[in-house]
Order: structure tokens, then sequence, then C-alpha cells
């Protein structure tokens, strides 16, 4: 990036985080940082809320199986 080998860059998340108050990054003028949550919309929490409520009803059941679920 010091290089400008490539125009920007947009960094959504990594690796140490927070990103250290340190870090060469926040200096850089082709670098837009934002707080890990960039993929979050009003639509994605109203859909997660939607899921967690749909799983807890189904737990209350007694159901095994939950939406989404992984392994």
């Amino acid at each position: 990036m010091r290089e400008q080998r490539i125009a920007g860059a947009a960094l959504d998340c990594v690796e140490n985080e927070p990103l250290p108050d340190s870090s060469p990054l926040w200096d850089m003028d082709n670098v837009l940082i934002t707080p890990h949550t960039a993929g979050e919309t009003r639509r994605y929490e109203d859909n997660v809320l939607d899921l967690l409520l749909e799983n807890l009803e189904r737990q209350w059941r007694g159901e095994a199986t939950l939406l989404n679920q992984i392994g």
C-alpha cells in the first residue's frame, strides 16, 4: 500500500482486531477501514433476529434440528 502498487483498499477485517492505534494503515490515504461491520445492514439484522426467534421456538418445542445449523 505504501508503494501504491494498487490504487487502494477497503478493509473490513484485519489480522489483529481491533487494529492497533500504531498501525500505519490508519494514516494511508488509499486505505478505507471499517469496524468489521461492512456487511451488516438493517435487512441482515432483521433476518438474523427472525432466525434467532425461529430457533428459540424450535428449542422450546424440543426439536433437535435448527435452521442454518452446521455440523
